[in-house]
């Protein structure tokens, strides 16, 4: 479920399709999910659980250490922040590597003084360890709070499910479901509807677009609620707006993959987060790439590892006079529009999640995509065995 809950089932099934054994040891969310884990390429150990609270710290810590003593390992990775503790007090039984996922806003949270106590104890970030952190401003953070060798952390960027590279329902259809003519030039965001995503910014730069320019834009807005104060403001502003603004509310994934091929450009103009959460990298841009999409971001925490600025897309500060200005360029040029898209695809094809798992753990890996599906991979047996932590946050 969420960011991690993908980051954990993309990794691992890339692993398996290059070769290693992996076993996941993850959340079962109160739901019987036997059906959906017999699909997956990798065996998953199911405990019960949910979003992490300190209260669970202690059954984790068993859980770790009656798994990793279950077999023989290559490698522990525990992919995000409730496991890096109880896989550092079960490294002291093994040789295998410690690998951690570093993912943003954990690498503030963990600045308290209970939780930098608890880590210094069980030496999380000890000589053994490995880091990984999933974008270039992730590795920079870490290391601002936390003094380790530079060595040991490595920037690698998080990868691109096949699944949107894959055939969509045709432009014309989809345009005509929504009653979208062809004359209109059709913006899309996709993400939970809080405040530090922006959707602010991007209504107040909506109003200073020219008549015209508003004339021709249609705003499709996708995501679930978040805050319920800022859901009320948005639907009041949306509502007041000379533009063409339609909040969707939450779709599946086949149905926004459907609507980016329908689109013209992706916006998302995410703002700083007083509370010290992040935007880690910014995965949500790669997607609407791989749909052939080029993107209006603003220049906060890794997502200039997701938009190239001025090749992908347009990135600029979190600011409406930058925001207007680019989402005005995005809509009247459209031969810019056109080479960005053909840049964004091509950036997307890089960053596939079988190269993310073998930089992650040191597979052999070709830089040739391969178009096979990713979940649907055979389980291997051969190569590393390698057990993966992961517990979902309250992330969006």
């Amino acid at each position: 479920m969420g960011g991690i809950g993908t980051y954990a089932r993309e990794i691992a099934a890339a692993a398996t399709s290059l070769g290693a054994e992996l076993t996941v040891v993850a959340p079962n969310y109160e739901r019987d999910l036997a059906s959906d884990d017999r699909v997956l390429p990798f065996q998953i150990r199911r405990f019960r659980g949910g979003l992490h609270s300190m209260r669970d710290l202690p059954a984790k810590i068993r859980l770790t250490r009656d798994q990793v003593a279950a077999d023989s390992y290559d490698i522990v990775h525990a992919a995000d922040w409730p496991f890096f503790i109880p896989a550092a007090l079960s490294r002291r039984r093994i040789s295998a590597r410690f690998i951690v996922t570093v993912h943003g806003t954990e690498i503030n949270e963990t600045q308290t003084r209970l939780k930098r106590l608890a880590i210094t104890a069980t030496n999380v970030f000890g000589s053994r360890t490995e880091v990984a952190a999933n974008s270039r401003y992730t590795r920079d953070l870490f290391q601002q709070r936390f003094p380790i060798d530079p060595k040991r952390i490595k920037a690698i960027p998080l990868g691109v499910s096949r699944f949107w590279f894959e055939p969509h329902a045709s432009r014309n259809a989809v345009r005509h479901a929504h009653g979208l003519s062809d004359d209109k030039i059709v913006m899309v965001s996709v993400a939970r509807l809080t405040r530090r995503k922006g959707h602010h910014m991007t209504l107040a730069a909506l109003a200073r677009l020219s008549h015209d320019v508003r004339r021709r834009l249609v705003w499709l807005i996708v995501g679930p609620p978040g805050e319920v104060d800022y859901v009320d403001e948005l639907h009041r502003l949306a509502a007041e707006a000379d533009c063409d603004i339609r909040m969707l509310g939450p779709l599946p994934d086949h149905d926004i993959r459907d609507l980016y091929g329908a689109s013209d450009f992706f916006c998302l103009t995410g703002v700083l987060d007083p509370s010290g959460r992040v935007e880690g990298f910014g995965l949500v841009y790669l997607e609407a790439a791989a749909v052939g999409l080029p993107s209006v971001a603003t220049a906060i925490g890794g997502v200039p590892d997701a938009v190239v600025a001025d090749r992908t897309g347009t990135l600029v500060e979190p600011s409406i006079e930058a925001i207007t200005h680019a989402i005005q360029r995005m809509v009247t040029e459209r031969d810019q529009r056109s080479r960005m898209a053909e840049h964004a695809l091509m950036h997307a094809q890089t960053l596939s999640w079988e190269r993310c798992a073998a930089e992650t753990y040191g597979l052999p890996y070709s830089t040739r995509r391969n178009t096979a599906p990713q979940v649907d991979a055979t389980h291997q047996t051969n190569g590393e065995r390698l057990q993966i932590s992961a517990e979902n946050q309250a992330s969006a």
